[in-house]
């Protein structure tokens, strides 16, 4: 019992400790040497047909998967029940209540069982289940005490760091990169009622994944077969029509390395990804891509209609369910995606993410990784969080869930679905058009709905549209359907994060959800992998633009006209306060360190720098490949609309206009 009582005590330690860019010292990391531990006992390990995941601690090399995908369901190792969602506070001031979300039933059993190498010794007793009540509710009591009402908070809600791991590598659990509030969940389940939910990791290796402190590999492992697969997959698709895009998964068995610890997921699903950038895995004469790829760990790969005679068959149902249920480090899905914007840095994008939360903005959450196909090293790449249910739940409080998300993006579908073959942002006018993305069919909408999909009717959208479109919107109108507070430090943070490609400049890469308790909107950054000075391909210097200015870098004119009624030099009376509140955000954000010199973005450099530069050197030239991948702070590569900015002239610039420009 003391044991346990002292693990809980050293994970909230962890956890609570901030270490700015660079993340917590890498010294604290386990070396734990070579013990391999499975742990069992769920409705998955009954289907024992199925697999599993196994995970691996040691500090040799990652054990190569074989090339083979065996049709598996894999669960967790030594974590194989899903944690609970962690909880924060809200992110606007009217819900800033850090709320609880009760443990899902499995979880108590968990670091009991985990605390043996074997499966036999899994079930844990209603004695331990209670004790483990009794901390949390504890934890929890001492903690209210001592908590704040938050305005914005956009550290993922952090679930208990349970002692679901051996003794000897629970430290590794541990590392993370960004401070995370102590919160503790209460026991709300009976000590006997089934296990549901099935994660690898939980949310410590959530942490420690996108944490620059950790080396991390993605090591795809893929038959040939299902390689040629994707290649024909895109042939029938994007090929075609560059509007359109295969949906369907490709099986591969993937290893990802953290730190010293090894996870090996049967049966991930893998498809290429991208818009504009999508490329096939071979070029026509044969030769390999460097590319984009979307993994999926709980694809199923069952549905006729995409894979026909090949659709895998599932005998058990209670396999199937788990597999639907499996996640990794909390993510159903996780995006892997090359420099394509040749950022020699490697780490602006993941920068630009810290200025984002510092301001109280919603961000995806951003990694380094080297990255192997088949055992080739194809260099190093960046990893993202994926903004779905799994994002909101752990940033937004439970009343604030169930709301509609939209990805927020140029098309040129009408509402029916129709191509009418003129293209257009999500400008926020009123003739925008919204509904579900079918990417096979090329019918893409401005605002394309990720959540509620069987049940939505677009009304939250719709009634947002009709009020800022309105020629005299009032505050009142406005306040009922926008969050202006989270609004003003979005913008400001947008600004001085100067991406051309954004919701201000390009009416792009961003969404918007609609919260379930208030109605209102917010709006999450994504996808801002031209930021910092970054011009590649737009050629567009956002550092020199008036943070009032009524024009957009890439368009023109301002059409948004949430953004010229508020901000902008065209903001009405009614509305200067918004201008306001930009602009106190705008002097927040100008007095951080992060912007009032480059000391923290060495730093992060210098650490990326350290960890990957042994790697960044793929195995091969990529046909595709137009520079050499490398570590620098200049910026150069080749001139003209290759050149991007180095952080430091950006950085000054920027800081510059802000000082001489009025609104």
């Amino acid at each position: 019992m003391k044991k346990r009582i002292a693990l809980l005590i050293a994970a909230i330690i962890a956890v609570s400790g901030f270490a700015g860019c660079s993340g917590n010292n890498p010294a604290q990391e386990s070396s734990a040497g070579s013990a391999t531990s499975t742990v069992s006992g769920t409705a998955a390990d009954e289907a024992s047909s199925e697999g599993s995941a196994q995970e691996t601690t040691s500090q040799e090399s990652p054990q190569q998967p074989t090339s083979s995908a065996p049709e598996s369901s894999a669960v967790s190792s030594e974590t194989s029940a899903k944690e609970s969602k962690p909880q924060s506070s809200a992110v606007s001031s009217e819900t800033s209540q850090k709320e609880s979300k009760p443990q899902s039933s499995g979880d108590s059993s968990k670091s009991e069982a985990s605390k043996e190498e074997t499966a036999s010794s899994a079930q844990p007793s209603k004695a331990s289940d209670e004790t483990s009540k009794q901390q949390s509710e504890a934890q929890t009591s001492q903690e209210s005490k001592a908590s704040q009402p938050a305005q914005t908070s956009t550290q993922p809600k952090p679930q208990p760091q349970q002692s679901s791991q051996p003794e000897e590598s629970s430290k590794a659990s541990q590392v993370s990169q960004d401070p995370q509030p102590q919160v503790s969940q209460p026991e709300t389940s009976t000590p006997d009622a089934p296990k549901e939910d099935y994660d690898i990791g939980g949310i410590a290796l959530y942490n420690e994944l996108f944490s620059l402190e950790n080396n991390v590999t993605v090591d795809i492992s893929m038959d040939k077969s299902e390689i040629d697969k994707l290649q024909a997959d895109y042939l029938k698709y994007t090929a075609k029509d560059d509007n359109k895009k295969s949906e369907i998964y490709r099986k591969a068995n993937v290893t990802i390395k953290v730190g010293s610890k090894s996870y090996t997921i049967d049966e991930v699903g893998v498809r290429l990804k991208g818009n504009q950038s999508i490329e096939p895995f071979y070029a026509n004469n044969g030769k390999p891509n460097i590319g984009s790829f979307k993994l999926s760990f709980d694809e199923t790969f069952d549905d006729k209609d995409e894979y026909g005679s090949s659709a895998k068959i599932w005998t058990d149902d209670s396999a199937r369910k788990a597999r639907k249920k499996r996640t990794f480090a909390t993510l159903n899905e996780m995006d892997v995606k090359w420099n394509i914007c040749y950022d020699n840095t490697n780490i602006r994008e993941i920068y630009a993410t810290k200025l984002f939360e510092s301001a109280g903005v919603l961000v995806q959450k951003i990694g380094l990784s080297q990255l192997k196909i088949n055992g080739n090293n194809y260099g190093l790449v960046k990893i993202y969080e994926v903004v779905d249910n799994n994002f909101l739940e752990k940033r937004l409080p439970e009343a604030a869930l169930g709301g509609d998300l939209y990805k927020c993006m140029w098309s040129e579908c009408s509402n029916s679905g129709s191509r009418t073959g003129r293209w257009r942002g999500a400008t926020y006018k009123s003739d925008n058009s919204y509904g579900i993305q079918q990417n096979s069919k090329g019918i893409k909408f401005n605002f394309n709905l990720k959540t509620n999909k069987k049940t939505s009717n677009h009304s939250s959208l719709k009634n947002f549209l009709n009020v800022i479109n309105k020629s005299n919107v009032t505050k009142s109108e406005l306040e009922k359907v926008l969050d202006v507070d989270y609004y003003a430090a979005f913008m400001a943070a947008s600004y001085f994060a100067g991406d051309p490609d954004d919701i201000r400049n390009n009416y792009n890469n961003h969404y918007v959800y609609f919260r379930k308790d208030t109605g209102k909107a917010i709006f999450i950054v994504y996808d801002n992998d031209r930021t910092l000075g970054i011009t590649v391909g737009l050629n567009k210097n956002c550092a020199t633009r008036n943070p009032y200015s009524s024009y957009a870098a890439t368009q023109g004119s301002q059409e948004n006209p949430l953004i010229s009624k508020t901000i902008s030099h065209q903001a009405t009376p009614e509305l200067l306060y918004i201008r306001e509140k930009f602009a106190d955000q705008l002097k927040k954000l100008s007095q951080t360190e992060m912007l009032k010199s480059d000391a923290d973005f060495n730093k992060m450099y210098n650490l990326a720098k350290s960890n990957y530069e042994s790697i960044i050197t793929p195995y091969t030239r990529f046909e595709n490949q137009e520079q050499d991948f490398r570590f620098s702070l200049d910026g150069k590569e080749g001139g003209g609309d290759k050149e991007n900015m180095s952080f430091e002239q950006f950085r000054s610039q920027i800081m510059e206009t802000y000082r001489t420009s009025t609104p």
